[in-house]
């Protein structure tokens, strides 16, 4: 149990501490999705779901396991610290929409996206540059 009160974070997961206030806005009647992203000065790479990664996890952790399996590249960081000219950013964050929809806005307004990702999430990882740009 000393694992969930921690809130122990990988470069590439959100902090189980996270969890929580992820089900509460559920019971709310609010349907709240958890996502992590890649974006640079190119614009997305990648946005996947990890709402189920955070149920796995939390159970991962009550059982004593020690791995499970993530939709989000495990070199994310390394190619983000391997490609600092681009100023690439990884970010966690919540949204009612679907991913379907994150990716329209990503194709057709990535700078929208990102700018709302800043605002409402949590760094995962950042160059530093002007945030007003990311293309």
């Amino acid at each position: 149990m000393a694992g969930v009160t921690k809130g122990v974070t990988l470069a590439w997961t959100l902090k189980v501490a996270v969890l929580p206030s992820l089900v509460l806005k559920q019971l709310q009647g609010v349907n709240m999705n958890a996502y992590m992203c890649y974006f640079d000065t190119v614009g997305f790479e990648w946005i996947f779901n990890v709402t189920e990664y955070d149920k796995k996890k939390m159970w991962a952790v009550l059982k004593g396991d020690e791995k499970i399996d993530i939709p989000i590249p495990r070199h994310a960081v390394l190619r983000a610290r391997a490609n600092p000219q681009r100023f690439p950013e990884i970010w966690a964050f919540e949204s009612e929409m679907t991913q379907t929809e994150l990716e329209e806005i990503a194709e057709e307004s990535p700078q929208v996206l990102a700018d709302a990702v800043r605002r409402c999430g949590q760094n995962v990882f950042k160059t530093h540059k002007d945030e007003t740009v990311i293309s």
